[in-house]
């Protein structure tokens, strides 16, 4: 994809903070908290950030969209309508 910067945000501040920590987790999600950040070292630079769910509405609209699909889904240059809301929405808290 050629990303060499990214910022990761998520409305979970626990899992963020397991993100950002240097210490051993022990957690039952330890596993993927440890792939998260062995795929963050490919970056140049990558950040976990705690957000808002107000400022997460699309990720959150999609994750339910996902919840019924059974297939795979691959979108390039469009996005499914029903996340048309929550970016315009997304994009006016950034004003």
């Amino acid at each position: 994809m050629g990303l060499h910067e990214i910022e990761v945000e998520g409305d979970a501040l626990g899992i963020i903070k397991l993100q950002q920590s240097y210490e051993d987790d022990l957690s039952i999600i330890s596993n993927l908290i440890e792939e998260a950040k062995i795929i963050s070292k490919y970056f140049h630079f990558c950040i976990f950030m705690h957000t808002g769910r107000e400022m997460n509405r699309v990720a959150d609209s999609l994750a339910k969209y996902c919840l019924d699909v059974q297939d795979e889904i691959f979108w390039i240059e469009d996005y499914p309508q029903f996340l048309s809301e929550q970016i315009a929405n997304d994009v006016s808290c950034l004003y």
